[in-house]
């Protein structure tokens, strides 16, 4: 019988997609590999939103086909629609030969390439059909005589403004609607939270972002049809869910822009009304919002239905304005701190956790000090802080030299990261000497009785069970004895 192991990095929509060919790969009778056993097919879901995640991917294929290197290798995810040339070399390297490799982006039917491999290692106990990159680096021919260079391919930094739209024009007309709908899944292994991708695609081209270059354009999954999925995965044992999205604001509309969206009612809420109705469910939790999406129709959703959870993502990026409008992003800090304000009036003590980027091109000590204010202000229960990353083809690469200097960003980092366990263990502290609810994990180690456990605010709790109890997947109460900036401790009762 053969076997698969898939490695995956980034985003949720990544992990759920790495669950959807695992459901797949089951379905055709292949097992996960053991440990100590062979692997027949080595799956690698890639991510390329900075070029520290371009480097991780690589290094992912390079440690599973040392591992196993008798396996055939499909590579999937962002990196593949970035540079499938790369990862074409990478494989050679390695010693794949091309008849043992798929290189498959989001531009590719996914599910038929993971069958292809597949139906090839059941008729000859080996090789996948030969496939070809879904991006091969080179160029198109664009409108008014222009060129639009695929990433990978060089590119001046001196480009007009009407360079870039007429690019970014030639993007959104390639990305053709994801045509690799895989799923559903009927469980998401080594999880007890499950990701259910419900939109994919987006179409905003914020300045500092290549997803719009290499995933498909807008779409989004029926209400009917993510609910379906949603009480097999609670039917399995999964008592939280997590919808997530590139953009989930987008979900129900046909792009990401909010301009274009005429006063069309949203249907996020809709979809949030639906899940949360399952019975059996103990929470629903949205991946990520920005701030135009916390309408009062959510608020009112949220604040009347305790299924859903009190916890919002929302990436502020920087607190400075001129900084937000180089990046391209659809708020203003003052709409920021608003929603902020809405949400703390209507829910009790929410979680709003974040992302900032440090050292984007052009940023003054005087606006990083604006994204500190913020963040003081917003009392983020956790920031995700990573220094800008230059990637071309976005608008930033041609900024890349107005970008402060390393050390700069060094700096300024740690100064956000002193705030931010300040901020979050701030935040923890309103709950010592509390009783909460937390659906519980693995344990921390195979030798700890101390288990793990993850409340509706995105709080990890390490408590200490009673003696042999195997609690995994449930749904235990908390009493909290101690807070730090990284969790909770507490005892179950």
């Amino acid at each position: 019988m053969n076997s698969y192991a898939i490695t995956t990095l980034g985003c949720k929509v990544n992990q759920y997609d790495a669950q959807a060919m695992a459901t797949l790969l089951r379905r055709r009778g292949l097992v996960p590999a053991e440990a100590t056993r062979p692997v027949d097919l080595l799956i690698v879901n890639t991510c390329c939103v900075t070029t520290a995640a371009m480097r991780k991917s690589r290094q992912a294929i390079r440690q599973a086909v040392r591992r196993s290197p008798g396996a055939a290798v499909l590579v999937a995810g962002c990196y593949t629609d970035y540079d499938a040339s790369r990862i074409s070399q990478l494989l050679r390297d390695l010693g794949i030969q091309p008849c043992r490799a798929v290189i498959a982006g989001h531009h590719t039917d996914l599910a038929n390439e993971v069958n292809k491999a597949v139906e090839a290692l059941e008729a000859t106990g080996g090789p996948p059909a030969p496939a070809r990159p879904s991006q091969p680096a080179g160029e198109i021919d664009a409108p008014g005589n222009e060129v639009f260079m695929r990433a990978g391919s060089p590119i001046d930094a001196s480009l007009s403004p009407t360079f870039m739209k007429t690019r970014r024009k030639a993007a959104v007309k390639e990305n053709v609607p994801g045509t690799q709908r895989l799923g559903p899944i009927d469980r998401f292994a080594g999880n007890q939270r499950a990701f259910v991708k419900v939109q994919d695609g987006c179409d905003a081209f914020c300045s500092y972002c290549v997803v719009p270059y290499t995933r498909c354009r807008v779409w989004s999954r029926s209400i009917d049809d993510v609910e379906a999925e949603c009480r097999v995965l609670v039917a399995a044992g999964h008592k939280e869910i997590v919808l997530a999205g590139v953009f989930l604001g987008a979900f129900g509309r046909r792009t990401a822009i909010r301009r274009r969206w005429n006063g069309r009612p949203a249907m996020l809420e809709k979809l949030l009304a639906r899940i949360a109705g399952i019975e059996g469910l103990w929470r629903v939790r949205l991946s990520s919002l920005e701030p135009g999406d916390v309408s009062d129709e959510l608020l009112g959703l949220c604040r009347e239905n305790p299924t859903v959870a009190p916890h919002f993502h929302l990436p502020l990026q920087s607190g400075s304005r001129r900084i937000l409008e180089r990046m391209n992003r659809q708020y203003t800090p003052d709409q920021f701190r608003r929603t902020i304000g809405r949400l703390r009036a209507s829910l009790d003590r929410p979680a709003i956790t974040t992302d900032i980027i440090v050292g984007f091109p052009g940023e003054t000590e005087d606006d990083f000090a604006k994204t500190l204010a913020m963040a003081r202000h917003a009392g983020f229960a956790k920031i995700h802080a990573f220094p800008f990353s230059a990637i071309e083809p976005t608008a930033a690469w041609t900024w890349r030299h107005e970008a402060p200097a390393p050390p700069v960003v060094k700096e300024r980092l740690a100064r956000l990261g002193e705030l931010e366990a300040d901020l979050a263990g701030a935040y923890r502290q309103q709950f010592v000497g509390q009783t909460l609810e937390g659906l519980v994990e693995r344990a921390r180690s195979p030798h700890s009785q101390t288990r793990q456990a993850m409340t509706d605010r995105y709080l990890t709790v390490r408590f200490g069970p009673p003696a042999d109890a195997d609690l995994t997947g449930q749904v235990v109460t908390l009493r909290i004895e101690h807070a730090t900036s990284h969790d909770l401790t507490g005892w179950s009762s």
